[in-house]
């Protein structure tokens, strides 16, 4: 293609020895060597959707939710074992499934990966609990300051004397007895009643297991590591199923095993987003390799292809190995579709070279336009690295690899390649006659877009009404939940169970955050008061509470210094219960058993109910905390359900002004709060990058109409991407955002490719940059097509958006071309004509 006869020749450059010219090539293929090999051992993908979550000093309660993901909350699995659904109920059926859970509780318990493991209550731990409480009993008298002064009144203590009258005639006397002549208030088995309220919920005690009433068995299980860890949770996951089938095997009763937690979850999008992966590459890599041989009929250049779309992805993952330790799947799938930006590099030299030779060579041909392939790189990077300061870890992660894995592709594409594509350089070979056909319609079309060039402002014209039709329908999903799309089946299972087990509602919580223990506990002590007040008052209809189990080191001291005088108190007692019937002097003990605590038993605190047989009932009620300025924090956490009044919960928490960093945590509500939040953040730091990436492109030109014609078609694609979404029924969430900017992306690189040919002032070489990037289109709609057919909905959201914004960016990028800049004219024999192609390229 030429039209070079009035082009002053440049002056040439050096060129480097043999040595000088595969030096790169050798320390690069070194390099990308270790690379491999450290991404190989390392490689750990997480399905962690928190990652997406909000972080930083302005959100506070995101971070807490990121925590909770890797506490004990999110580690809890409960198991239910029971008979199939319409199985008739055989003689030893329950035994059965006792049998079962015990058989599951031990293989759990010799787990590696298992925490800890409840099934239900054993002798020896009621001998534990009662060494627990029963000596600390005088420091559980009361949690209320009124009830206290109450409670040890004379009027109270005749009551107390009238309530264990009651209790002596019921079938625990016995028991009773024992109990009473050093606890006539009945302390400790209100404890007990108060504990076994609290560890039991719903379930039953049936022989020591708890137990559904439905007659279903009930394992709970906490592993060790984080649930959103595949390569603990996978191979815990098959061990389990696998126990099972041998129980069911050997059982005559037909049996079946339902689970909730995390892990499963976690789990099954790991694998959908693996195979997703899979099949993008795969299919991906199939379609440009059938691609590039229909354009340049020669397999060589498909493995010449490769090598800058391998570096770009191989490079990229070793830096987020790096920096961040794993890979979140997302961040992978977006990953594998880099193939969109980073074929763009060698195809254009490919297509150049193909086209209009250079005579010295891929070097040459490369010389020519690397401009272009600089500037469209480095306007990619400098999008990208805009969202390196947004809140959400997943997005910046995604910032990383994306301008890591560009910078590396265009490196490889300027030092590796040409000497590769020069190697073995010998006869001429003909022109593949679609690559022929497709630069000849090219020329064809910048001829007419030239010649019809009033009439082209009606494309920018009709998108911005399109734009206009669709801006008042946009709607934002703020829901970190739209990311993801759990399995139908293990939905159902879960609520399923979580019906029969557990009585609290997911993610609703008050939170109360301490420097320390005692600090949370006195937080904590007062938000049950309050808890219990809401309860009352409808705005909330049950909760869980470590109140039940521990009071702060305050409060129980306070119910012991009640007391008094350890033998005015007991005269008083002795008075009341003798108007009652009681013998005079019956419990002269207690005076011994009061003067024992005041001097040789502490309060009770969580590190002695942490090494109790309590310890994993209240494990999921206590989290340790990042505190903003660096430390460490303790948050108690009270479990809620049936919330039916939000605000009036919240404003009652607020209203009590030693409640100081305590929350009302409704993680749905929140997620959905602080992703609007930074949603609107990430959208600004696009919007920054686009204003440096406009100010780069204006530099290089100093002049507005090629500036514009390289970033006009960009914005424009951009805008109609979000509008065609829009009219198609979506509404827009963070990925949506985040895939907007490799549109942008995309749309500055066709734009600046044919503004650097356009400078040139060669119309062959406009002709061959459109016929280049004809290619890239297909290359990049190959990737990111197939993402739109994902069942993933974060998946599918890049997909469609940036497979509209490039065919967009396609059909823009030359009609700015000529509406802004001044292409360079065919002469009167081309405007019917193409312009000649060489029938000789090098290879």
């Amino acid at each position: 293609m030429s039209d070079r006869d009035d082009e002053s020749p440049a002056p040439p450059e050096a060129s480097p020895g043999p040595w000088g010219r595969w030096l790169p090539v050798l320390l690069g293929a070194a390099l990308l060597g270790l690379m491999g090999l450290f991404v190989g051992l390392r490689l750990e993908l997480s399905s962690d959707i928190t990652h997406f979550l909000a972080a930083g000093d302005d959100a506070r309660l995101a971070m807490l939710s990121r925590q909770l993901a890797e506490s004990e909350l999110t580690k809890t699995t409960i198991l239910v074992v029971g008979p199939e659904e319409g199985a008739a109920p055989g003689e030893g059926s329950q035994a059965e499934v006792l049998a079962a859970a015990d058989e599951l509780a031990a293989f759990l318990e010799g787990h590696g990966e298992v925490a800890w493991v409840r099934s239900g209550w054993e002798e020896d731990q009621s001998e534990a609990i009662y060494a627990l409480y029963h000596p600390r009993r005088f420091y559980f008298t009361a949690d209320d300051e009124d009830a206290l002064a109450a409670r040890l009144s004379d009027a109270g203590l005749e009551a107390a004397a009238a309530e264990l009258q009651r209790q002596l005639r019921l079938p625990t006397a016995a028991l009773i007895k024992r109990l009473a002549p050093t606890d006539p208030l009945l302390l400790y088995p209100a404890s007990l009643e108060r504990l076994e309220d609290a560890r039991a919920g719903p379930l039953e005690l049936v022989d020591g297991h708890f137990m559904t009433a439905e007659g279903d068995a009930v394992v709970f299980f906490s592993t060790v590591h984080s649930p959103f860890r595949a390569q603990h949770q996978g191979p815990l996951q098959d061990a389990l199923s696998e126990r099972f089938a041998a129980i069911q095997a050997s059982a005559s009763t037909p049996l079946r095993l339902r689970q909730s937690g995390v892990g499963r979850f976690a789990l099954r999008a790991e694998a959908h987003i693996r195979g997703d992966i899979t099949r993008i590459s795969v299919l991906s890599t199939l379609g440009v390799v059938l691609l590039f041989l229909i354009l340049f009929r020669r397999p060589r250049m498909v493995l010449l292809a490769s090598l800058p779309l391998g570096a770009g992805v191989l490079t990229a993952m070793a830096a987020a190995l790096l920096l961040f330790g794993r890979i979140h799947g997302l961040t992978m799938a977006f990953g594998a579709s880099l193939i969109g930006i980073c074929i763009d590099y060698p195809v254009h030299l490919f297509c150049h070279h193909t086209l209009e030779p250079d005579p010295e060579g891929a070097s040459g041909t490369l010389r020519r336009i690397r401009p272009g392939l600089i500037l469209g790189a480095v306007t990619t990077v400098a999008g990208f690295v805009g969202l390196g300061w947004t809140s959400f870890p997943g997005v910046r992660e995604i910032a990383v690899f994306a301008g890591v894995g560009v910078s590396a592709a265009l490196l490889a594409t300027l030092t590796m390649l040409p000497p590769l594509m020069d190697l073995g350089r010998g006869g001429a070979r003909e022109l593949p006659a679609l690559q022929r056909r497709l630069a000849e319609a090219s020329a064809r079309l910048i001829g007419a877009l030239q010649r019809r060039r009033r009439a082209l402002i009606a494309l920018p014209v009709g998108t911005l009404i399109v734009v206009a039709v669709a801006a008042p329908q946009l709607t934002y999903l703020d829901d970190v939940s739209a990311l993801t799309q759990p399995d139908a089946d293990l939905l159902a299972e879960d609520e399923a169970v979580r019906a029969l087990v557990s009585r609290m509602d997911a993610g609703r919580m008050v939170v109360a955050i301490g420097e320390d223990d005692e600090a949370a506990l006195r937080k904590n002590d007062r938000v049950h008061r309050h808890l219990v007040e809401a309860q009352a008052a409808g705005e909330v209809g049950e909760f869980a509470s470590l109140h039940a189990f521990l009071w702060s080191r305050q409060l129980q001291e306070a119910n012991l210094a009640a007391y008094g005088e350890a033998g005015e108190f007991v005269a008083r007692l002795d008075s009341a219960f003798a108007r009652e019937g009681f013998r005079p002097g019956a419990f002269a003990e207690l005076e011994q058993a009061l003067a024992r605590v005041e001097g040789e038993v502490p309060p009770l605190d969580h590190a002695t109910l942490a090494d109790s047989p309590l310890a994993t009932a209240v494990a999921s009620m206590r989290v340790e905390l990042d505190a903003p300025d660096g430390g460490t924090q303790v948050g108690i956490l009270s479990l809620l359900r049936d919330v039916s009044d939000a605000e009036a919960l919240r404003a009652r928490l607020a209203a009590d002004a030693e409640l100081e960093d305590v929350h009302l945590f409704d993680q749905r509500a929140l997620m959905a709060e602080l992703y609007g939040r930074h949603r609107a953040q990430t959208l600004r730091l696009v919007g920054v990058g686009l204003f440096a990436v406009f100010g780069m492109i204006l530099l290089r030109y100093r002049r507005l109409g090629p500036a514009l014609a390289a970033f006009v078609p960009a914005l424009l694609a951009a805008a109609l991407t979000v509008a065609v979404l829009v009219l198609l029924g979506y509404a827009i969430t963070l990925l949506h955002v985040v895939s907007l900017l490799l549109v942008l992306s995309m749309g500055v690189d066709y734009g600046v490719f044919l503004a650097e040919a356009n400078a040139r002032a060669q119309a062959a070489e406009v002709a061959a940059t459109v016929s280049s990037l004809l290619a890239c289109c297909v290359t990049t709609v190959l990737a990111f097509g197939l993402l739109a057919m994902s069942p993933n909905p974060a998946l599918r959201a890049i997909g469609l958006t940036t497979g509209v914004g490039v065919l967009a960016s396609l059909v823009l990028a030359p009609t700015a071309l000529v509406l802004f800049a001044e292409a360079p004219k065919l002469k009167d024999s081309q405007a019917s004509e193409p312009p000649s192609l060489p029938r000789d390229p090098p290879p």
